[in-house]
């Protein structure tokens, strides 16, 4: 069973991004980005996570601002890929 796939993000956005007991909260449609809360160096542990998590490959090619800008676009990514078969 996949888990709630904001909610795991946004665990992990706390734990390794944010300021411990920061208090700052980051909304689904924020741009971790342009917010701060993620950088280049930042975003490839991100992806790490997310393959290992969620059981996907993140191709290169898909590592464009528009799937990972925000939780919601990151959420609506993995989905995207949960949904496509695996191809040999």
């Amino acid at each position: 069973m996949v888990p709630n796939i904001e909610n795991t993000l946004d665990a992990f956005i706390r734990e390794h991004c944010l300021p411990r007991n920061s208090g700052i909260s980051i909304g689904v449609h924020d741009n971790l980005f342009e917010t701060g809360t993620i950088d280049s160096a930042g975003l490839l542990h991100f992806i790490g996570f997310i393959e290992e998590t969620f059981d996907i490959v993140v191709p290169d090619e898909d590592l464009i601002p528009e799937k990972f800008s925000t939780l919601a676009s990151i959420a609506a990514y993995i989905r995207e890929r949960l949904d496509q078969p695996v191809l040999a």
